[in-house]
């Protein structure tokens, strides 16, 4: 019993990180495609998001990023090392998990990151879209 509840607790605290990471995601890409409207649609988006310290609740600045942008204000992105840019770029942080394997792979024109036995986000750069898929 005591073992099946620590298996309970440790795959419902890989959940929360993946969902905090979908929310970070969505926060800073609403962010990202405001900033392009506000700069008149430009093919390239030079921007320096900032994101909650989860220790001190503080905003800090992320570094500068530059992003290819597609017609439609979201981040493009052709192969598997653009989808774990774009990753660092929006979430201000290395693709990681809580123990578990991630991985990012670039397929049908989406970015998958998948936390391995946990959930897949699928980031649609066409529409500006994360999904979720639980494992």
């Amino acid at each position: 019993m005591l073992l099946i509840s620590f298996i309970r607790t440790i795959n419902q605290a890989e959940q929360q990180v993946v969902e905090e990471y979908a929310q970070t995601w969505v926060r800073q890409l609403a962010q990202v495609h405001g900033l392009w409207i506000a700069r008149f649609r430009p093919e390239q988006l030079e921007i320096n998001l900032y994101q909650r310290d989860a220790l001190s609740g503080e905003q800090k600045p992320l570094e500068v990023i530059r992003l290819a942008m597609s017609k439609a204000g979201w981040p493009k992105v052709a192969s598997n090392q653009q989808c774990q840019d774009l990753w660092r770029d929006i979430v201000g942080a290395e693709l990681s998990g809580q123990g578990n394997d991630v991985t990012a792979a670039y397929k049908n024109q989406q970015c998958h990151y998948e936390f391995l036995g946990v959930a897949i986000l699928i980031y649609d750069p066409q529409q500006g879209l994360m999904t979720k898929e639980w494992l």
